[in-house]
Order: C-alpha cells, then structure tokens, then sequence
C-alpha cells in the first residue's frame, strides 16, 4: 500500500504550539516593557528639549536686532552722508534705536579715528561717548542724556585713548570689506566688560573707507539673559565657540577668570562643574592639543553624574547662529526623573528573560527546520535559476523555464507548490512579451513630449518675468531722463541763439535738472537695496515679533504717528504661535514701506481721526499680515497690479516693488485693495509651514 505524504500543516502544527507560547509571551512582556521605557525616555525628552528650544529661539530673536539696526543705519547713512559730520544728530538716532531695541551699544567710528557711542546701562539709563576733534581727540567723554536724547552734563573723562581704533569691531570689520561679526573682545575703556557686535563699514563715493557703524552686546549681560530665561530648569545651560571658550552661562559667575590683574574668558574644558565635565567628555575632543567641539557627535545622551541629586542627565549640544554667520554652539545638561533609572532597570531585566525563551523556542524549531530542508533546497535551487534569467534579459528576453525533481518523502504542500508555479511561469512568459513591446512605445512617445512641453515653459516664464521687471524700472528712469534731456535741450536752444536767458528761467530749468536727477539717484538707491536683499536666508520666525519689531522702528521715527496706529490684536496673540520659515529682514522692510505709505497717505489726507489698523489673521493656507488705512488709497493702476507706478508727485513706485518682492521670495502674495473706509487694504499672505 503507497505511503500518503504526510501533511506539512501537521509538522508544523505538532512544534510551533509551544513556541508560539515562549516567543510570544516573552516578546509581549520585552515589548510592553520596551514601550514602557521609550515612552517614558520620550516624555523626559520633550521635556527637557522644549527649554532647549525655547532659549535658542529668544536668542535667535535677540541677536536679530543687531543686524536690523544696522542695516537700518547703513540705509540712513546711504540716504543722507552728511549724517555722519552731525555727532549730535547722530548721538539722537541712536538713542532712539536703543529705546525701541533690546541692544547695547550703538556706535560710529570714522577713519580718522572721531568716535561716538550711545550705551544704555544695566539700570536704563542712558550715556552719550564720544572722542572727537570738537571735545579734544584722545580723551572718551562720557555725558547723561536727558529723556529727550540731549546731552547733558559730564560725567566722566577717559584719558589714553587711541588715536586710531583698534578694538575688534572696527579692525575685524575693516579686514572684512563688508557687513561682518566680530570676534568677542574687552573695551579699551573698560577691560572687564566683554562684547561682540554686528559691524558695517562705510564707503564714499570714491569706495574709500570713511568709518565703521556698529552695534554691540555685552556677554556679561547675555549670561544675566540666560540666567533668567534657564531658571525654571535644574542642569546647566552654556553658549560656546567651536574652541570651548564660553559665551555666556547660566551660571554667570564662571564665564569670566581672573588670573592676577587680567580678566579673561573661561573655556569648557575647565570648568569644575560636574555637569559641565560631563558635556566636555561627551562632545569636546583634542586637537593639536587644544579642545574642539566634534560636530559629527552631537547626538543626545543620557547619562548618570554621580555626583548630583538627580541620578540622570540628558546632555544635548546643538549647533546655533549659522544663518548670522556665528559658530556657536549650545550644550546643555539637564536632570530627568527617577522614573526613568527604574524603567532602566526593569528593561534590562525582561531582555534576559526574553533571550532565554528565544533559544528554547530555537531549539525547538531546529528539528522541524531539518526535515524541511531538502525540498526547501530544491526548491531554491530551481527559484535562483529562474532568477538568472530575469536578470540576463536582453532586447530579446529569454522565455523562463521551472522544473524541480522533489523527495518523494515530501509534503503534499511542496507537490501542489510546483504544479502552481509551472502554471505560473508560463502564463507570465506570455504576459512579458506583450508588456516590453508596449512600454518600450509608451515611454518613448511620453518622454519626447513632456520634455518639449517642460523647454518650451521655462523659456516662457523667464523671458515674460525679466521683460516685466526690466521694463518697468527702466520705465521709470526713462520719465526723469526725458525731463533733463528736455531742459537741457531748452537751456542749448537759447545760447545758439544768443539769446540771454532770463534769470529766473534759467534758475527755474537748472533746479528741473537738479530735481530729476535726485530722483533718478533715489531710484537706484532703492534698486541697490533691493538687489541687496535679493538673497533670502530662512530660518524659523515668529510672525508677532517681526511685526512687533516693524512698528517699533516706525513709532521711533515717526513719534506724531505712534496714536494712528492700532495693533492691539497682534498684542494678544501669543507667543511663538504663528511660526513660519522665513526672513525677518525682508519681511521686517516689506511691512516698513508699506506703513510709511499709510503714514504719508494720512497726511495728505488731513483725515482728522487718522488710523491704520495692523491684524494677522490665521487662514487654512496662510497666515495674512493686513495693513489698512482711512487715507486717501492708491491710484486704481496701482491696486490693479502695476506697482511700479506712485500716487506721489516724486515717488518711484519701488517700494511696493520691494514689498511685492520679499513676500514672493517667501512663496507668499501681496494684494492691495480698496479698504472698508476709502483707504489702502494692503494684504501680506505668507505660507504656513507644514
């Protein structure tokens, strides 16, 4: 009688009851307790991430103001050179700024070496420095200011100064050429105050350097900031340079060494902090003998500190200030809860008793793998033959072939498999043949046609934007230059036919040329300006802090204006709500020039209830800065979209243009439009990031 195969169900059935048992009773046990731990693990890391974030998010914010003052200044200068031989002008401007800005220092130094600096003290108060031909060149006088930015007494006089600077912010920015950070340095008139600043040099006309501007913060202070904003956390926060050299701390009293009478900076590496030890071990290493950050190992730890309270600490180091041109780095220690030493333990524990479940379980299965092992191999053996083929297939392929001798000790399941694939391969012989005939056509036909179609668009859209832009710049120098060719033919006309032109005339025409050519030079300024911005740097922002930020630099520019303006819903938004990618720079200058429109279109209105309301409201797509005015609007060609036009006699138009702009390097629109009370609705529609 012929022996029936035996069932591989059956086989099967016979040895994987037990094994599912072992596995799957100590898997879900290491599996609960795996969860168990990384919720947990998750939970302490987001929790003392979200300090991590917070810090490098205010920092981010506060360094920002450095670089909108001085470029802000830059422009000013730009506009009106003279600024620069007016100390007392100049001494005003930058009180002002340092009331509407969480800076320092503001200063200018000419080539010359004439100085000048405004410094607000840790108490608010206010100082006017300056060392000049007019005081007596070598000496720092130091004056009060009243509440209206006049000098008044004297306070001090610092003697031994000087006679050209040599301090880093005017040395490093000199050597530069352009807009740079300096290195952290002393004051020469006080060589226990630490500061860096952001720095400018100024050109003439003849590109000659005339002096540097500058605006400074103070490490002594930043390490007071973040004191204050590191508080409510137990650890240990620090800001430091690639070399360890610490920036600030939030243990303020460690930044600074004093060795006999000279002060200076304290480096990570030796600092007798127990945490800070930790942090140099984990992400300092040495180099030619002096530490360096590794900035391939900046992952985050957990790790035990013996010596304090809390058992564990999650160590993180995070590099900061790359998109201000600063190789900083934040690391940070902070102490998580004793939960997460106890998970630890019982972790380790169930993987033990998981690994010896896993190997009886492997026992086990060992026998049933033996008596599977010979159909299985033929099995193989005839699947990496049909392989090859598939993996050899020319222009021409090769039909596939399938044959398999098999035990006839072997399953009933193994026998039905073979009968299943040879059914298989010959139906997919056919269905190959038909399939390769097809593609090859419809990929050769798709591929001609989307690459034509993909040519013939992106000619389009470059040649239709460059013709826009060029064409309405070059139409707006064109109007000035026609005047002056005009007036000067008029003036050429009369003297060929000796004629004496009469003097108000001719007083008349020249002041025509000279207007026309102002404007002309007013152009180019804002073109220089925008092609100066042109070049967008994304970083994360909050939306509140860069209108915020705007209206303040309008209020302290425009003081007769600071009633009009009603932006009390931004105000109660919260913070951090409305973040995006972006460019606070761009954005902060788009919203500038479209509130000093709405400024001067209410004061040529003489609308006796002057207002202009500032709102973000929260779409589906976008968050929507809206600016609206009670003033006289704009001409319908201008809310119809052509922004290179001005309501105004001696306007060029451009700072829409610029306005327009910013909001489309950030994938954004502006939309001007007729608003509820006859004025200007100017829209700002940003993406929200996703």
């Amino acid at each position: 009688m012929k022996k029936q195969a035996r069932s591989l169900a059956v086989r099967l059935t016979r040895t994987t009851g037990l094994q599912l048992i072992l596995v799957a009773g100590s898997l879900s046990i290491l599996g609960f307790s795996v969860g168990q731990n990384n919720v947990i693990e998750q939970k302490e890391s987001h929790r003392t991430h979200l300090p991590v974030i917070r810090v490098s998010e205010r920092l981010s914010s506060k360094i920002s103001f450095l670089t909108i003052i001085n470029q802000l200044n830059e422009e000013a200068i730009a506009a009106d050179p003279e600024l620069l031989k007016d100390f007392d002008k100049l001494s005003l401007r930058f009180w002002r700024q340092l009331r509407s800005f969480p800076v320092d220092y503001i200063n200018y130094g000419s080539e010359d070496g004439s100085f000048i600096g405004i410094e607000k003290s840790a108490e608010g108060s206010f100082f006017h420095n300056e060392d000049s031909a007019r005081l007596g060149r070598g000496k720092m006088f130091v004056f009060s200011m009243n509440p209206i930015g006049q000098r008044l007494r004297q306070e001090d006089v610092i003697t031994g100064m000087s006679t050209t600077h040599q301090e880093a912010w005017y040395v490093d920015t000199v050597k530069a050429g352009k807009p740079t950070w300096s290195k952290i340095y002393a004051w020469e008139d006080q060589p226990d105050t630490f500061s860096i600043s952001y720095n400018a040099p100024i050109f003439n006309q003849e590109e000659k350097l005339i002096g540097v501007v500058g605006v400074d913060m103070l490490i002594n202070k930043l390490s007071n900031w973040l004191q204050e904003a590191w508080k409510d956390q137990s650890g240990l926060a620090l800001i430091v340079e690639k070399n360890g050299d610490i920036v600030a701390s939030s243990e303020p009293k460690i930044v600074l060494v004093r060795s006999g009478d000279i002060i200076r900076r304290a480096n990570a590496q030796e600092l007798k902090n127990p945490i800070a030890k930790s942090l140099s071990s984990q992400f300092f290493s040495q180099k030619n003998g002096k530490p360096l950050i590794d900035a391939n190992n900046l992952n985050q730890e957990l790790v035990k500190i013996p010596d304090q309270t809390a058992q564990h600490f999650v160590l993180r180091a995070t590099p900061w200030g790359q998109e201000f041109g600063l190789d900083w780095f934040l690391i940070t220690g902070t102490s998580v809860d004793q939960e997460v030493s106890t998970a630890e333990r019982n972790l380790i524990l169930m993987i033990f008793i998981s690994i010896a479940a896993l190997l009886t379980a492997l026992a086990i299965n060992r026998r049933l793998i033996n008596a599977l092992l010979t159909p299985l191999g033929a099995l193989t053996s005839a699947s990496q033959s049909t392989e090859h083929q598939i993996t050899d297939s020319t222009e021409q392929p090769k039909l596939l072939s399938f044959n398999c001798e098999l035990q006839k000790s072997g399953s009933k399941e193994f026998n039905d498999l073979h009968q299943a694939i040879t059914a298989m391969v010959t139906a997919f012989n056919k269905l190959t043949q038909d399939l390769k005939q097809k593609e090859k056509q419809i990929i050769g036909l798709f591929r001609d046609k989307q690459e034509k179609d993909e040519r013939a668009l992106s000619v389009m859209s470059k040649k239709l934007k460059t013709s826009l832009e060029a064409g309405s710049i070059a139409h707006e120098i064109n109007q000035p230059l026609s005047i002056l060719k005009l007036t000067s033919q008029s003036l050429i006309n009369s003297l060929d036919n000796n004629k004496s032109p009469n003097l108000s005339d001719l007083t008349h025409q020249l002041s025509a040329i000279n207007s026309q050519s102002e404007r002309i030079v007013l152009i180019t300024n804002k073109v220089r300006a925008l092609l100066r911005n042109a070049q967008t740097e994304f970083s994360e922002i909050d939306l509140k802090q860069v209108i915020q930020s705007s209206l303040l630099y309008i209020n302290s520019n425009n003081p007769d204006s600071h009633a009009w303006i009603n932006s009390q819903q931004i105000d109660s938004i919260a913070d951090s709500s409305t973040l995006i990618n972006g460019d606070a720079v761009q954005l902060q200058i788009a919203l500038i020039n479209i509130l000093k429109n709405s400024i001067e279109s209410l004061r040529k209105s003489n609308n006796p209830d002057p207002l202009i309301l500032v709102r973000l409201k929260d779409t589906r797509e976008y968050w929507s800065i809206e600016i609206e005015d009670n003033g006289e609007g704009l001409l319908p060609e201008i809310i119809e979209g052509s922004l290179m036009k001005s309501s105004k006699p001696d306007g060029t138009g451009l700072g829409l243009f610029i306005a327009r702009s910013a909001i489309e390097s950030h994938n954004g629109h502006l939309s001007l439009l007729k608003g509820s009370s006859g004025g200007l609705l100017a829209q700002l529609n940003l993406p929200k990031n996703h």
